[in-house]
């Protein structure tokens, strides 16, 4: 129902992306897809709080307006986490790391060769 840990951009981890709505649509949803009223409370008590998953959100979707709005939101995100990192950005990336650490054993290794 949350897409709370996409990893989107590999700058410092995590970026959750969550997909926030009121609760009573939460429960309106639940009850849809799974019948009772009782078992609908259950799963959300034994879920985080919707309030505190947003809070730990670095991107926030609002999906309680039209599915065109739904739509433009998205296409927004989509936009920001596919563009180009910055070389800053790309550094600090498990893929930056990954490069520099390479280079570091090649630099070693030809001087090491050279010497």
């Amino acid at each position: 129902m949350f897409l709370f840990c996409l990893r989107t951009r590999w700058i410092s981890g995590l970026n959750p992306l969550f997909i926030w709505f009121d609760p009573e649509t939460q429960l309106q949803r639940l009850m849809t897809r799974d019948g009772s009223m009782e078992e609908a409370k259950s799963r959300i008590n034994a879920q985080m709080s919707l309030d505190l998953k947003r809070s730990k959100a670095d991107i926030v979707i609002d999906n309680t307006s039209s599915l065109e709005a739904l739509h433009e939101q998205f296409q927004k995100v989509l936009t920001e986490i596919t563009k180009p990192l910055t070389c800053i950005e790309f550094m600090l990336s498990r893929n930056g790391a990954f490069l520099a650490l390479f280079s570091t054993f090649v630099s070693v290794a030809i001087f090491k060769k050279s010497s």
